[in-house]
């Protein structure tokens, strides 16, 4: 009777674990949509100047606040529910692990590329969501990156994470 009550437990565990991850998918791919309908408005006035930038409708700009808007969630989601699922449906230890542990473990066992690229990722979003409203140029440079190198970027890491994950856990 105990054995199974242990056993029982355990599967509930793994079951929600396992929810949970489905869970942090299905949020990833929401903000991948939308981000994928933001950058085909967006097609049409990139790359930014300055110039662009000041001369954008209202709506071109509703269109750049949805990327970099959904670009900070997909980050969010995959920094704060993905990557530490992915690792505790591989039975890893995490609990109290600091998240440049989380991102070095992923690393190794190559669920990701490269630990560093996360961060440069990271620290590029931190600063466009503090200069957003500061100078042209610096925005204009920094949408534009947002929009031709981070994007693909962290689509390759989740998409490279869900090939794993559809592979080696589901």
């Amino acid at each position: 009777m105990t054995e199974n009550k242990y056993k029982d437990k355990y599967i509930d565990k793994y079951n929600i674990e396992q929810m949970r991850l489905r869970s942090a998918i299905s949020e990833c791919e929401k903000h991948i949509l939308k981000i994928n309908h933001a950058i085909s408005k967006m097609e049409s006035f990139m790359p930014l100047t300055p110039d662009k930038l000041n001369s954008l409708s209202e709506d071109d700009k509703e269109h750049i606040d949805q990327l970099i808007f959904r670009y900070s969630k997909l980050q969010d989601v995959m920094g704060e529910k993905l990557f530490p699922s992915v690792l505790i449906n591989l039975k890893e230890d995490i609990e109290k692990k600091p998240f440049r542990d989380i991102l070095n473990r992923l690393e190794k066992l190559e669920i990701i590329e490269n630990a560093d690229v996360w961060i440069e990722l990271r620290n590029s979003r931190n600063i466009l969501s503090h200069e957003y409203s500061s100078e042209n140029n610096e925005l204009s440079n920094n949408i534009n990156e947002i929009f031709y190198k981070n994007t693909p970027d962290i689509f390759s890491i989740y998409y490279k994470i869900f090939e794993y994950v559809k592979k080696n856990i589901f």
